[in-house]
């Protein structure tokens, strides 16, 4: 579909404006210098024209977001060209999410401090974008996940006779979520993840995304902060939980496949957007540079995420349980090798002693 044109001003070179002469997304996204920009982070094998023309299309379908910092905006539609991944489309590979948030102005003046509402933007890379930048290291097959409900038919197993099963029963609406899985079939190989569900929640809840959801939850019953119980509601958690669970896993079993460096940049990228930490304007700015390392955008970024923290301390987990399990299991198996060959040798002794003296009297 083509982009809307409009009559604007021709403007110098790319600056945040002020609010009451802000450019139109749509002059911007026309501008030389932006279409230039988008070449020049765009992976080779995608058409910058083309992405432009999906911007665009995004914030028709949802003119919310034609109420955000246009600079912002365009920061946020050029992290998404970088990676490659299309905003807003039937694709799923991530979407441009609106959302708004008042702070307090002071009064110039030395008047009484005002409440502003402001627009911003989050990106937030959906399960399919993920999947489809795990394909693009070469060694990966397929990759599916899923969450599994109560009353679905599901078996899996670690070790020599690795397998994992699951065949879903019905509708999934009213049932309880027991598991979330991710299987990569690999060109050598297959690798998979299981977690308990509560394990993935553990996983949501040390989020910053959910935990700030919580927090403009517990505001919202103050008097006058109503207007903050709509954060919590268009949460990502909170509206798709499903396909939060989903990703989630995907990103678990990345942690054993080969993965590219989009796939690792998205994830970082993706936690610092849902927390609302990434300078977008800065990418508007300077893509090529700012992208480079992804640290260079955030506002006071901590060194590790907590959700990526808490993924490690998992795996670890996982993996000293499993350990351990083998570790048990051999020693039972020897131990039950040890008492089968007491029987025997008891068995043979015994039939040894009844066996008659033929030369006895």
């Amino acid at each position: 579909m083509a982009a809307t044109t409009t009559t604007a001003v021709a403007r110098p070179q790319l600056v945040e404006p002020g609010k009451d002469e802000a450019p139109k997304i749509q002059h911007l996204l026309q501008r030389k210098d932006t279409i230039a920009k988008f070449q020049q982070i765009v992976p080779r094998h995608l058409n910058p024209d083309r992405l432009l023309r999906v911007m665009a299309h995004a914030c028709y379908k949802v003119p919310k977001l034609y109420d955000c910092e246009p600079v912002t905006l365009l920061g946020a539609m050029m992290a998404a060209a970088s990676l490659g991944l299309e905003p807003n489309t039937p694709l799923g590979h991530a979407y441009l999410i609106p959302f708004e948030s008042r702070r307090k102005v002071k009064d110039p003046k030395g008047g009484r401090d005002r409440w502003e509402t402001k627009v911003d933007v989050q990106l937030i890379i959906g399960y399919r974008g993920y999947i489809d930048l795990a394909r693009r290291s070469g060694s990966l097959v397929s990759i599916h996940a899923d969450v599994v409900y109560k009353g679905d038919e599901f078996s899996f197993e670690y070790g020599s006779d690795m397998h994992l099963r699951h065949r879903p029963k019905g509708l999934r609406d009213g049932r309880t979520p027991e598991w979330a899985y991710a299987h990569a079939k690999l060109a050598d190989g297959q690798a998979f993840e299981v977690l308990p569900y509560p394990q993935v929640l553990k996983i949501r809840d040390n989020s910053q995304g959910y935990r700030a959801a919580l927090a403009a939850r517990e505001a919202a019953k103050e008097p006058g902060q109503e207007w903050k119980r709509k954060t919590w509601d268009t949460s990502p958690w909170v509206a798709f939980e499903h396909e939060m669970a989903v990703k989630t896993m995907v990103r678990q079993v990345a942690k054993w496949l080969p993965m590219s460096l989009e796939f690792a940049n998205a994830a970082a990228l993706d936690s610092m957007s849902e927390a609302g930490r990434v300078d977008f304007g800065a990418i508007a700015q300077d893509p090529e540079g700012a992208l480079i390392d992804v640290e260079t955008v955030t506002r006071d970024a901590p060194a590790a995420e907590p959700e990526q923290e808490s993924a490690r301390e998992d795996a670890g987990q996982q993996q000293a349980e499993k350990a351990a399990q083998a570790e048990a299991d051999a020693q039972e198996a020897t131990e039950q090798a040890r008492q089968a060959a007491q029987a025997e040798t008891g068995a043979a002794a015994a039939k040894k002693a009844a066996k008659p003296n033929l030369f006895g009297k």
